[in-house]
């Protein structure tokens, strides 16, 4: 019995329903990446101690996964030890060969179609294009990593585990792409410099400020890439979110992107 549609940005639809008795998720059409995920790579990230759903059935291209009950806000999340944990355990595997990854990139013609889509003065344009052009660093490293952990992906047990359950987006990238969603809106400097330093007790893979760096080019990559996928997937909210980055990035661009990369 199909209860409930979850989907945000996911290309596959999302329920809460029930398998043989027991709540779970449904996703219908979930992706070759996250397929593979859940048969072949997340064992492998359980065992190493990341906390992630348990598979309960997979049927062709829908999962039934175990549903995580309790959401956490944002403001909680980036302050919780156990975040920071997680994710440096992701960044420091090492899996041979997944059958499936996500390919993170950044092209011009991305960036270009974003400003098709906002209303952004040209001095905005062209910081956001100069930040593409020096983007490389977030996408040549052979680190494993979430690709999405805004703080609608994750959730507690009733146990009280942390728990990150969407892996559509699973490949390989710099770190920053992972600590970007963990700043609440665009952020300032502090912003980031809070997350790097808590990211920093459990890794020391990279420096503070390459982290400072990468993390406010991670943080234009994904406004262009949210953009772009908005308008693609028809988002009934894609009204709400241009209009808050025509407001919000012209200042961000000039007060802490511009002093950064």
């Amino acid at each position: 019995m199909v209860k409930e549609e979850l989907s945000q940005m996911g290309s596959a639809s999302v329920y809460l329903t029930e398998y043989q008795g027991v709540e779970c998720i449904r996703k219908l059409g979930a992706s070759p990446i996250e397929l593979s995920f859940y048969q072949h790579s997340a064992p492998l990230l359980r065992q190493a101690g990341v906390n992630i759903p348990d598979l309960i059935h997979a049927d062709g291209t829908d999962l039934y996964i175990e549903f995580i009950p309790n959401p956490i806000a944002l403001n909680e999340l980036n302050q919780t030890d156990d975040v920071y944990r997680q994710i440096s355990i992701i960044h420091s595997l090492n899996l041979e060969s997944p059958p499936y990854l996500k390919t993170h990139e950044w092209s011009l013609a991305k960036t270009h179609s974003a400003f098709q889509i906002l209303n952004l003065p040209s001095a905005s344009q062209a910081v956001l294009t100069h930040i593409q052009t020096q983007s490389r660093c977030l996408f040549s490293p052979a680190t494993l990593i979430s690709g999405d952990t805004n703080d609608g992906n994750w959730g507690r047990r009733n146990t009280g585990e942390l728990v990150l359950f969407d892996w559509e987006r699973f490949g390989y990238g710099s770190p920053a792409i992972d600590l970007a969603p963990l700043v609440k809106g665009m952020g300032c400097r502090a912003d980031y410099e809070s997350v790097i330093e808590r990211y920093l007790k459990h890794s020391t893979a990279q420096s503070a400020g390459e982290l400072l760096r990468q993390l406010v080019m991670a943080k234009a990559w994904i406004v262009i890439d949210v953009v772009n996928l908005l308008v693609e997937r028809n988002n009934p909210m894609k009204g709400k979110y241009i209009d808050w980055f025509n407001e919000n990035l012209p200042y961000w661009l000039d007060e802490t992107a511009v002093a950064s990369v």
